[in-house]
């Protein structure tokens, strides 16, 4: 099994820019060297030895500040470690010089009237390249910290919308199981039927996904087996209308959101209000949005329903954890009549 390297002796993306300062470097020393002295063979020299320093030194300072802890940039440390690091580097190179172990020895007086300009100049090379591998590492632990946020809201949000889900099916299952067992002595057929038809449409359901997309086709395909059942448990009392034309079909939205929406309007449509109740559907395509409006009588002065609940709440939570809008669903009550309009967003 390979081991991986340590990260401060990989050559990364920013090798040609290395380079590059460190060409700088040498062709800075060498005019100033040639300028101030005119020995082309020791500013030559003297331009390799310092270059090959600066880059030890830039080395030196990253292993030094690999080990310190990443949060806020404070420039002291950073200061300190460089004017150390340069003034060790010039007087080793002033070391080396004297020996006469790289030959010019005569020019060793000069190199010392520099010293303090290069240690100078070194502390504020050094520091610069300290001052960026420390905001690299900040930089580096914020896009971590970043993508760890997004994972995890990414995580909560399916959490929760898998919370809705398992929410909104009970209510429905559980009011199809008392109504079977209120038709096992009185209609057993029924009863039967009832049972047959539960079994086939959550046998459907429960392998929708509710993260994934369908086509308003298979979505009205699940509603109309859904009214199948309801009408078996109100009889006459039940009536639909579905208008959806042939041209948006194949549009596509969330799963389980129209039925969510049909629940509703069952629900409150039938408690809310005596006798014959129509629940009416429509769909169509509108400025880029496919819009579902379902329509069903409401007693403007019924204590039991006024057509919201925890439904539509959950149903307008679920679109925002979905597209990040609260505007894609509306209601509203009138003339004994409640109104809900349900835009998905259509993605090219």
């Amino acid at each position: 099994m390979m081991e991986k390297s340590p990260e401060f002796l990989k050559v990364n993306e920013n090798s040609k820019d290395q380079v590059i300062f460190l060409l700088m470097v040498f062709a800075g020393v060498f005019v100033s060297a040639y300028l101030s002295q005119g020995n082309l063979e020791w500013s030559i020299a003297d331009g390799l030895v310092s270059t090959i320093s600066v880059g030890l030194g830039a080395i030196l300072i990253k292993l030094m500040l690999n080990y310190y802890p990443v949060g806020v940039v404070k420039s002291w440390p950073t200061l300190l470690f460089s004017l150390v690091l340069a003034a060790v580097l010039t007087y080793g190179n002033q070391m080396l010089w004297g020996s006469g172990w790289l030959g010019f020895a005569e020019n060793l007086i000069l190199f010392k009237v520099t010293v303090p300009l290069r240690i100078s100049i070194g502390t504020w090379l050094f520091h610069l390249v300290g001052m960026n591998v420390l905001s690299n590492r900040s930089s580096t632990k914020d896009i971590h910290k970043l993508q760890h946020e997004e994972s995890r809201q990414k995580l909560s949000t399916d959490a929760e919308l898998h919370y809705l889900r398992q929410q909104m099916q009970p209510h429905f299952l559980f009011n199809s199981l008392n109504s079977i067992n209120a038709l096992l002595k009185r209609d057993p057929e029924k009863a039967r039927n009832m049972v047959q038809g539960l079994a086939d449409f959550y046998r459907k359901n429960l392998k929708a996904d509710s993260k994934k997309w369908t086509v308003v086709a298979t979505e009205i395909e699940a509603i109309t087996q859904y009214f199948y059942l309801e009408k078996i448990r109100f009889g006459q009392r039940l009536n639909y209308e579905i208008d959806i034309p042939e041209s948006i079909l194949t549009l596509k939205l969330p799963s389980l959101l129209l039925q969510t929406l049909v629940e509703n309007a069952v629900k409150h449509g039938l408690y809310g209000v005596t006798g014959e109740v129509s629940i009416q559907i429509e769909g169509k395509l509108k400025e880029g949005n496919l819009e579902i409006t379902v329509r069903n009588p409401s007693e403007e002065n019924s204590k039991k329903a006024t057509g919201t609940g925890f439904g539509l709440e959950s149903l307008d939570r679920r679109l925002f954890l979905i597209f990040g809008r609260k505007d894609l669903l509306s209601y509203s009550q009138s003339e004994g009549q409640f109104t809900a309009i349900l835009k998905i967003p259509q993605i090219k």
